[in-house]
């Protein structure tokens, strides 16, 4: 793929510059708001960057710096995540040094995220095109210091709810665990990764390795997770947009010793039908139970296993 270098990306957001947004015009109608009280409790800051704004990041912040341009390039690369779509052009502005560690399309629409270090600063660098890659809009943000590391595939999880035509995107970001802890942090986007707010925390609420992020609407979603030490089942519920979390009771079967989950998969016609995979692990053993639901995952019913 066709990459231009550092200062040609730069150039190329000071002439396309728009002026970033706070994500809500009222405080108080977006979930996105919810943690104010967290350190910033946003990840973008207003106003325009200076041509070394991928150098010198503000610690604690992301800057979000969004641009327009128009490619007509068709540029296919490997598959590096399965939510990507294989036929769908990337951007060519990508720099060099940068690496994708997330894509998704649906019809005519893309999504695509890059990691970057820069200076001992970690970035990530978003793209998103409504019209098969035409046209990209384009965001860099500096990660907040407790995630100061060049972000990989298995550092970040992604959902997507669609409410009233709208796409909400929560992102959730992951550190590598150290002295045996992990930072957590949930974003949400409620204007296709113009700019993204901290929603909650949950470094202390989700134990183990999360392996999966899903929201069924705009208020109930879900985080998977794997973690041998545990006595319950790890998976997360929130019916409030993601500001809280509690332990969602699936109770192991006898015989196991823990299980991994995956995030629940729901029906996209129908929000309250859905499944959920989880591998119980004896020391025997592995077998796959699959649940069921037709409340919005408020149940989950036994259907079958599988080995």
């Amino acid at each position: 793929m066709l990459r231009l270098s550092i200062l040609a990306l730069t150039m190329t957001l000071l002439s396309g510059m728009v002026g970033c947004s706070q994500g809500a015009d009222d405080p108080g109608s977006h979930p996105q708001e919810a943690a104010a009280h967290e350190t910033e409790g946003k990840l973008s800051e207003q106003g325009p960057p200076d041509s070394n704004a991928l150098e010198n990041a503000n610690s604690g912040t992301l800057d979000d710096l969004t641009t327009e341009t128009s490619t007509t390039k068709d540029n296919r690369s490997s598959e590096p995540t399965a939510r990507a779509t294989e036929d769908f052009p990337e951007p060519a502005q990508v720099p060099e040094n940068a690496e994708r560690i997330y894509g998704h399309a649906t019809g005519s629409e893309g999504w695509f995220i890059y990691s970057a270090l820069q200076g001992g600063q970690a970035s990530l660098l978003t793209f998103y095109s409504p019209d098969r890659g035409a046209n990209w809009k384009s965001s860099a943000w500096k990660l907040d210091p407790d995630l100061n590391q060049r972000m990989t595939d298995s550092n970040i999880f992604v959902a997507m709810a669609k409410t009233g035509g709208k796409n909400q995107i929560w992102i959730l970001l992951t550190s590598d665990p150290g002295a045996g802890l992990m930072t957590k942090k949930l974003y949400l986007s409620d204007n296709e990764w113009h700019s993204f707010s901290l929603v909650s925390d949950v470094s202390d609420k989700v134990e183990g390795y999360v392996s999966g992020v899903t929201f069924a609407d705009a208020q109930h979603g879900w985080i998977a997770a794997s973690y041998h030490d545990s006595v319950s089942v790890p998976l997360y519920r929130t019916t409030n947009g993601g500001k809280s979390w509690a332990l969602q009771r699936i109770d192991i079967p006898e015989g196991f010793k823990y299980g991994n989950v995956s995030p629940p998969q729901f029906d996209a016609s129908d929000s309250k039908t859905g499944s959920l995979a989880i591998e119980f692990v004896s020391d025997t053993e592995n077998r796959t139970y699959t649940y069921t639901t037709k409340d919005a995952g408020e149940h989950w019913d036994n259907m079958f296993h599988s080995k």
